[in-house]
């Protein structure tokens, strides 16, 4: 089973998996774009995809839940 997203890498997952550039999401959440690449480098490894492509297929699948 794979490792949880905590809520704030499943906000930042969603929004990527939407299309948003690391810059929109960051503008979007009021975070550093640093920040949304830290979060998506773990988002990647705990859902086991290589990039954005990936994304809508984990987050859609239900294996990502978030933590609350």
């Amino acid at each position: 089973m794979p490792e949880p997203l905590t809520a704030s890498e499943r906000r930042v997952a969603e929004l990527a998996a939407e299309g948003l550039t690391n810059r929109g999401i960051a503008a979007r959440l009021c975070i550093t774009a640093s920040t949304v690449e830290q979060h998506l480098t773990r988002v990647y490894r705990k859902l086991g995809v290589t990039g954005r492509n990936g994304l809508p297929a984990e987050l859609g699948s239900g294996r990502a839940p978030a933590v609350i």
